[in-house]
């Protein structure tokens, strides 16, 4: 199996893809705080909820835009909840992340399943896990950095989710160690119609 960490980039500049739901502008400032009091070294996305995993192998990204941004346009804005019990850390060895449980959804299936429909037949599923909403604080981190995190986790607060109206399609130029994700597009959700009353 190909590991996604590793991948080069494509002929498109990209070595893999992931569509994600942004968190709030204040939430974003506070994870990408933690994250650097940690000092995270691995290559990730400002603070988010994946909607639909990371992906590699497309053979045309105007297609697959087109198609993301057509499906956007279909479907209704949406909420993240954060879950109980706050931040978890999962250790992987002598590596570790740490991420927010959240509520997964029906919103947030139905809204994962239709940008599945376009993607997966499309692509190569990267980790082929299945769909659980989260957003994660640090990823794959030393236990020292864990140790450094402590105070800072328990520290401010998150927050009980946030609402999004779009969501961004995000791609990895290099690795995961030494590469960055940047923004290819944004995918305005269409508008709930207004309420009679």
């Amino acid at each position: 199996m190909t590991d996604p960490r590793t991948l080069p980039n494509d002929r498109f500049g990209y070595s893999v893809y992931a569509l994600v739901a942004h968190a709030s502008p204040e939430q974003v400032r506070m994870v990408d705080e933690v994250r650097e009091a940690v000092g995270q070294e691995r290559a990730v996305i400002p603070a988010h909820v994946t909607v639909r995993g990371t992906f590699h192998g497309i053979a045309s990204l105007d297609q697959m835009r087109a198609l993301l941004r057509e499906t956007a346009g279909g479907l209704e804005p949406a909420q993240v909840t954060f879950g109980p019990g706050g931040w978890t850390i999962h250790p992987d060895g002598d590596r570790h992340s740490c991420g927010m449980p959240c509520v997964t959804t029906p919103a947030l299936v139905s809204l994962h399943h239709a940008f599945d429909a376009v993607i997966r037949p499309r692509s190569v599923d990267a980790y082929g896990d299945g769909y659980r909403a989260h957003l994660t604080l640090f990823q794959d981190c030393a236990r020292e950095q864990v140790q450094r995190a402590g105070a800072v986790v328990a520290g401010p607060d998150i927050g009980t989710g946030f609402e999004f109206d779009s969501v961004e399609l995000m791609g990895r130029v290099g690795p995961a160690f030494g590469g960055e994700w940047v923004l290819i597009e944004s995918f305005p959700l269409a508008p709930r119609p207004p309420q009679a009353g």
